[in-house]
């Protein structure tokens, strides 16, 4: 048996199409269940998803605590599967998303997680800007090869995303879980999956990567604006401080990002002059990621999640 763990919080404009497309996919061998956890939703989020628990295998429980981890880990126990797929709650998978992950985690006995593939579903024009931001701005996957995959070169971490992440019953059962300082609210920190795989990698288990379990993530065509993207970047700053703070990389106050501010905003507006948007780009990235270092050295968020 499979389950699929969806953490919801006021998405009722996508949940509905997300269930549409689970309701048709392929059964894998055993059967498989849904449990959707309403993370404090404050819309009509719950009321729509009930409506589908004659077309879906679905149970619906509540989280009151706001956050996404603490959704996941409320979820993680009462799963009954012996492989427990997390995803989010505007994805489109496709037909064959189980059946593929269940013989991958059958081929590959020695992988205690898996990750699988994830493509950008824009609704409007694709944003300008390079396709190998995708991944940090969507979760668009690389293209990994089947099978067990190494930590990024020269880091610890791994390059899955949590909206296409498979861990098997006994990861569950050894009592890892997921930090819970993590995506509190539209403006909190992000890399709750990036810190629960890289915590497995540590911890000894092989992670693993299923390519042809794909799914397609909506984009709405407003995460595709140039203040949706840099406050993108400014939280994944903040996420990197932390993070790299506490895997012993950095300590104390990141005068690195505070003496490179002036020189990333003078070569952003000098882009900007030649009407240079790549380079405005990439400059209005730097900036946006010192900025989001300093503003989580000064906060009172500042310790590990």
């Amino acid at each position: 048996m499979m389950s699929v763990l969806l953490a919801t919080h006021n998405v009722a404009d996508t949940i509905e199409r997300t269930l549409e497309a689970m309701a048709g996919l392929d059964v894998p061998d055993g059967g498989w269940e849904l449990l959707v956890v309403n993370n404090a939703s404050t819309d009509d989020t719950e009321a729509r998803v009930l409506a589908w628990k004659d077309r879906l295998p679905l149970a619906c429980l509540a989280e009151p605590r706001l956050g996404k981890s603490f959704a996941l880990n409320r979820g993680l126990s009462e799963t009954k599967g012996d492989l427990i797929v997390m995803t989010d709650d505007d994805v489109l998978p496709d037909r064959t998303w189980l059946t593929d992950i269940a013989r991958v985690a059958a081929l590959h006995p020695q992988c205690a997680a898996f990750g699988g593939a994830i493509v950008p579903a824009f609704e409007g024009p694709a944003p300008i800007v390079a396709s190998s931001y995708f991944g940090l701005l969507y979760g668009a996957s690389p293209d990994h090869g089947e099978g067990a995959i190494q930590p990024m070169r020269g880091t610890s971490l791994y390059d899955v995303s949590g909206a296409n992440l498979t861990i098997r019953k006994s990861v569950r059962d050894a009592g890892h879980r997921f930090a819970e300082g993590y995506l509190i609210g539209r403006a909190g920190l992000m890399g709750e999956d990036t810190e629960f795989v890289r915590q497995l990698g540590a911890s000894g288990l092989q992670i693993g990567f299923a390519p042809k379990a794909r799914l397609r993530h909506i984009i709405h065509p407003h995460q595709t604006s140039w203040r949706w993207i840099h406050r993108r970047f400014y939280r994944h700053g903040r996420t990197a401080f932390l993070q790299a703070r506490a895997r012993g990389e950095s300590a104390g106050f990141p005068w690195r990002s505070l003496r490179g501010l002036p020189g990333s905003g003078l070569r952003w507006l000098l882009a900007l002059a030649r009407n240079d948007r790549t380079d405005a780009f990439r400059q209005s990235r730097a900036l946006a990621y010192d900025l989001g270092a300093l503003r989580q050295a000064f906060s009172s968020q500042g310790k590990t999640p």
